[in-house]
Order: C-alpha cells, then sequence, then structure tokens
C-alpha cells in the first residue's frame, strides 16, 4: 500500500494539470496582493493637502466648542455609559491622520481575506480532486494501473489519499503567497504589521476551518470523479446542485434553507448561519387574509459540518461503487 501511494503521489506531481491548478490559485493570491497594496498606499501629496486644509477648519471649531465637547464625553464616561471603556476624552482634538484616507493594519488586511482566500482554496483543492480521478480515466490509464495493481480496494484509497494530500500542498501554496505578500506590503507602507495573539488563533482557526473544507471537497470531487469519470460529468452535477438546491430550493421551500451547502459551509467556518423563514398566521381583520413574519433560523457549526459530511460521505460511497462494480474500459 505505501508503494503504490508513493506511485500516486509522483505522479500526481507530475500532472501539468496540478501545476496549471497551482497557477491560477498564485494568480488569484497575487490579485488579493495587488488589491492590499492599493489600499495600504501612502496619500499623495493632493489627499495631505487637502487634509490640512480640512484639519485647519477642524481646529477653528475646536477652539469654539472643543472645551464643551470634552466635558460632554467626561460626563458621559462617568455616567458609565461606555461601559468601563475609556471614550477617549483626552484625545478628541483633531489630528491630520483624521482626514487622510484610512490605511488597514496586517490584522485587518488578513480578516478581510480570510473567506474569499479560503472560498479561492476549496474551489482549487475541488478542481484538484476531480481533475486527478477523472484524467486517469479520459486516458485510459485506470485500466492499465489496474493491471499493476488489480485491488480495487486499494488502488481507491491511495487514489484517494494521494488526491487529499496533493490538494493539501495545492491550497497552502497560495496561502503562503497572501500572508507573506501582505506583510510585505503592509511593512513596505509603513502600516501596522502587529497581530496580537487573540487575533492569530482566530484567524488560524478560521483558516484551519476552510482547510478542512477544501478536504472535504477534494473528497467530494474524488467521489464524484470516480462515481461519473468525466470532468464535464462532475461540472454538470455542481451546476445542478448550485441551480436546484442552493438557488431554487431556498425560494421554493423557505423551510429547507438550512439544507443547502454554502449555509452549512458558512456555519462551520463562521461558527453559525442564520436564514429567515416566513411564518404566516390569518389576518383577523381581513377573511381569507395572512399576516407574514420573518423568523430567524441558526445552523450551529456542528450540524453544518454533519450536513456537509454526509454529502460527502455519499459521494465516496458512490464512487466506490462505481468503481467497484463497473468495468474500466
Amino acid at each position: 500500500m505505501t508503494a503504490l501511494l508513493r506511485a500516486e503521489l509522483a505522479r500526481a506531481r507530475a500532472r501539468p494539470y496540478v501545476w496549471g491548478v497551482v497557477a491560477v490559485l498564485t494568480l488569484g493570491a497575487v490579485g488579493h496582493l495587488i488589491i492590499g497594496w492599493w489600499d495600504t498606499r501612502p496619500p499623495t501629496s493632493a489627499q495631505v493637502a487637502a487634509a490640512s486644509v480640512a484639519l485647519v477648519a477642524a481646529e477653528d471649531r475646536w477652539q469654539e466648542e472643543g472645551a464643551a465637547l470634552v466635558a460632554q464625553c467626561v460626563e458621559r464616561q462617568e455616567a458609565g455609559v461606555g461601559d468601563g471603556v475609556d471614550l477617549g476624552c483626552a484625545d478628541m482634538s483633531p489630528v491630520l491622520e483624521q482626514f487622510l484616507p484610512s490605511r488597514p493594519g496586517l490584522a485587518h488586511l488578513l480578516e478581510q481575506r480570510v473567506t474569499t482566500v479560503g472560498l479561492m482554496v476549496v474551489i482549487g483543492m475541488l478542481m484538484t480532486g476531480v481533475g486527478l480521478v477523472t484524467a486517469e480515466f479520459a486516458t485510459g490509464s485506470m485500466s492499465t494501473w489496474l493491471t499493476f495493481a488489480p485491488r480495487r480496494g486499494r488502488v481507491f484509497v491511495s487514489k484517494l489519499v494521494a488526491a487529499c494530500a496533493t490538494s493539501v500542498v495545492v491550497g497552502l501554496l497560495p496561502v503562503v503567497v497572501v500572508v507573506v505578500g501582505l506583510a510585505a506590503v503592509s511593512a513596505w507602507h509603513g502600516t501596522d504589521t502587529a497581530v496580537d495573539g487573540a487575533t492569530a488563533a482566530a484567524l488560524a482557526g478560521r483558516a484551519a476551518r476552510w482547510f478542512a473544507v477544501g478536504l472535504g471537497a477534494t473528497v467530494l470531487g474524488v467521489g464524484l470523479g470516480f462515481a461519473v469519470r468525466h470532468a464535464a460529468a462532475v461540472t454538470g452535477i455542481v451546476v445542478w446542485w448550485v441551480a436546484a438546491v442552493e438557488s431554487t430550493l431556498p425560494l421554493v421551500l423557505p423551510s429547507a434553507r438550512w439544507l443547502p451547502l454554502s449555509t452549512n459551509v458558512r456555519a462551520w467556518t463562521a461558527g453559525h448561519a442564520t436564514y429567515n423563514v416566513p411564518s404566516c398566521v390569518a389576518d383577523a381583520n381581513a377573511p381569507g387574509g395572512e399576516v407574514c413574519e420573518l423568523v430567524a433560523r441558526t445552523v450551529g457549526a456542528g450540524q453544518g459540518a454533519l450536513v456537509a459530511l454526509t454529502l460527502v460521505a455519499l459521494a465516496v460511497v458512490a464512487g466506490w461503487l462505481s468503481f467497484r462494480l463497473r468495468d474500466v474500459a
């Protein structure tokens, strides 16, 4: 089994398709770096001049109203309006930075991009799982491979494990590019590069959850690849699922809005997801009429993981049965 797995990993490394997915994801990561560069760029001379003019006007107003504003702030602070939080009454005087474009620090840049980068990585890992399997059937190499390793159970498991290992590397590369690149951009532009421990832990936790989703997508892709054996057929299934379950089902049957994969993935990665379901009762003032209101319902992280894992398990079972029972041409 170990030799079979090593052979599968070597074949995966040699496939141009895998490197093509890596290139596409890296290009997407570079796009995030360009946006980060634009968001953190230093203010132009025109922006500084406009901010200076606004600062002068604000200082004039502060001379007239500043004492009263500080007194009001201190009164609110003493009354406990801020719930023990310092309202910054001693730092209310206008400064130039208040009138310059906001430049986010590294922590804010990373928080902004966790979801988009995570979704990009999940799609790339799904493509990796699908492509590694369907290419075997499309080129006819699967039948040749079975002559050397006729035990289909071992072949199935080795390809599944190899696809997961390959997809982890494929997903990690763009994440490293984004994190290191944004840190370099922040340092180059002189913005805040500090990330406190709590924020770093939260970001790492969310990133780990997105990687778990990516691994699930890889296993899903492998199962579908073995089940239908063509990348076009897998694409058709994905398109049908998006159109029927993700888009149409919530409109036709609002009470089933817990079922779409997008809701459950959001619940798993964010800790919970909320959706609204209309609740209608008879209108006493209008015979035959109804009065409806939206009732919020919540999907927890555990429920989201369970629904997603069930879908992945069904795909794996379908792929295994297809591979075990159908002939390989």
